[in-house]
């Protein structure tokens, strides 16, 4: 059942819009990149492709940001031990150490972001963007 005509679309514009200023004063490609390798590197290396998906992007925008961080020497790449035909693609110790400045620069600008929220208002807010997030992703994986 749909519930679209509950709220009024504004509300869903505005959503839309508060999310996308978060998104866009959050996100760096490069460190996106990163941050999805280290993801994915448990199950043995990400491929270009595993990067476009995680990041939600083309395959071309994912190859030329992969391609940037790897003449940065933040990335190797390999070809996959299951697949030749495939690339994995593996952070370096310099990339280790820039995601991890980045990932605490993040944690830091978070933290300052809801430093006077009671703990109450935080808890219910990722709970309330962890819902969210999973319903979006089931919602266009359709």
């Amino acid at each position: 059942m749909c519930y679209a005509y509950l709220v009024p679309q504004s509300r869903y514009d505005q959503l839309d819009d508060l999310l996308t200023r978060i998104h866009v004063a959050r996100q760096r490609p490069q460190w996106r990149v990163l941050a999805a390798v280290q993801r994915h590197g448990q199950s043995g290396g990400a491929s270009v492709r595993d990067v476009a998906e995680l990041l939600a992007v083309d395959h071309s925008t994912a190859s030329r940001t992969v391609a940037a961080a790897v003449a940065a020497g933040l990335l190797t790449k390999t070809s996959a031990t299951d697949d030749q035909r495939r690339c994995a693609l593996v952070l370096t110790d310099a990339g280790r150490a820039e995601l991890a400045a980045v990932t605490g620069r993040r944690r830091d600008l978070v933290a300052k972001t809801v430093a006077d929220w009671p703990d109450s208002d935080v808890d219910t807010l990722v709970t309330l963007l962890d819902r969210l997030t999973d319903r979006f992703e089931t919602v266009a994986a359709r």
